[in-house]
């Protein structure tokens, strides 16, 4: 009996062997990671839009039709959220052109032309954009502090450059998460 428990130890420590995944469970995770993705798409352009109105009511609210650094502060503002709405809009529509169901060559295609666009936007558009618009906040600065208190204005200058190092932060971040859910898209179309 000794034997047979040796043996059966023996036996006990191989290795488990790997589980397979089904192309069904592969297609299922990558129509998940793909539905995250269009949601975030939509979710920038929804909060991009929301502030692009709320920028541009402040822009008639405070009547900053006189050329001077509040207009081009707000201007360039404006602007660059503008393009930024455009930019994911573009990624929405490659990203809709991507079939899942179509061939594998294709997918692969569409995704690697996907993937690439992506890069561009994440490591050129987006640091210009948001290098613009903190040029564009500090634009405003010299108009804040001469209407507001002082307390006031440094509660704008405080808060403003927080939220924006705050909001680099998590921009970071969440380029991070979108570049793995895209890696992964990738990874599971060259395993097909």
């Amino acid at each position: 009996m000794e034997a047979f428990d040796e043996l059966q130890k023996i036996w006990n420590k191989q290795p488990q062997p790997r589980v397979v995944t089904s192309s069904a469970q592969l297609m299922e995770k990558g129509e998940a990671h793909m539905k995250e993705l269009r949601a975030g798409h939509r979710g920038t352009i929804a909060i991009l839009t929301v502030l692009i109105v709320i920028l541009v009511a402040y822009f008639i609210f405070i009547g900053a039709h006189l050329m001077n650094e509040l207009t081009l502060g707000l201007s360039i503002m404006i602007g660059v959220i503008i393009v930024r709405v455009l930019l994911e809009w573009m990624s929405v529509r490659k990203f809709n052109a991507i079939r899942y169901h179509h061939s594998v060559v294709d997918f692969t295609e569409k995704m690697r032309h996907y993937y690439a666009w992506r890069k561009r936007v994440q490591r050129i558009f987006i640091p210009v954009i948001y290098i613009s618009y903190t040029v564009g906040f500090s634009l405003l600065l010299p108009t804040f502090q001469a209407n507001l208190s002082t307390g006031m204005f440094w509660y704008v200058v405080i808060s403003g450059y927080g939220f924006l190092t705050g909001f680099a932060f998590l921009m970071v971040r969440i380029l991070r998460q979108e570049r793995r859910l895209l890696d992964f898209l990738t990874s599971m179309n060259e395993e097909m």
